[in-house]
């Protein structure tokens, strides 16, 4: 079956919209463990099958260093979205249409919320998990938009797993958008090591 043509223009929205959903799914993650945390007396107020609020605000005003470091990434990722719109004159009607038409549903976790393993924990273990998959994500972007072709080799791929030299000579750095997603790959990086090291302090004050 011949490869769709690539088109350029449509990864970078594309791209906006993973950002746009990972965004969405760490708030999921970082709203559930403030829940078995700060947040459980709001457990209590709600009944089964009612929505939690979803305002960022609930969590901005957290004093949980984990949570600070998942709003963090969010923000880099708002930031770094919005960037990535302005620059190449896509409006928030053309996004909005693409993520209703599910563009970037590729980055939508699959969220286990059995009550047993609804612990601080295991939503903030997940969390980690999923961030480092993000930065997976973002770099196949990065691959594709510099070679203008979805397809990425075996050998490619298992580079872009992680941000680090070796996948950099992967990519176009001389490329605007290019250089704006390896960026915040490397920031995220960074920020999803910090929230390991941090569980990992977590775990023995605990």
């Amino acid at each position: 079956m011949e490869e769709a043509q690539f088109d350029y223009r449509e990864e970078i929205l594309q791209s906006a919209c993973m950002m746009c959903v990972v965004y969405r799914e760490l708030f999921v993650y970082a709203l559930n463990a403030a829940l078995c945390g700060e947040l459980s007396d709001l457990r209590e107020v709600f009944e089964e099958g009612e929505e939690y609020p979803g305002d960022i605000s609930l969590l901005e005003a957290l004093e949980d260093p984990n949570i600070k470091l998942l709003l963090e990434l969010m923000y880099d990722l708002e930031k770094t979205g919005d960037s990535l719109l302005n620059i190449n004159n896509i409006d928030d009607a053309t996004l909005k249409e693409a993520l209703a038409k599910g563009m970037g549903d590729e980055c939508v976790s699959e969220l286990n919320e059995d009550e047993e393993l609804g612990s601080y924990e295991f939503w903030m273990n997940d969390a980690m998990g999923y961030a480092h998959l993000s930065i997976y994500y973002l770099m196949q972007q990065c691959y594709r938009l510099t070679h203008n072709q979805h397809f990425i080799s075996e050998e490619a791929d298992k580079l872009l797993s992680f941000p680090t030299e070796e996948s950099l000579k992967l990519i176009d750095e001389g490329d605007q958008n290019v250089a704006m997603l390896s960026s915040l790959c490397f920031r995220m990086s960074d920020k999803t090591h910090a929230l390991c090291e941090s569980l990992i302090n977590y775990r023995k004050s605990g």
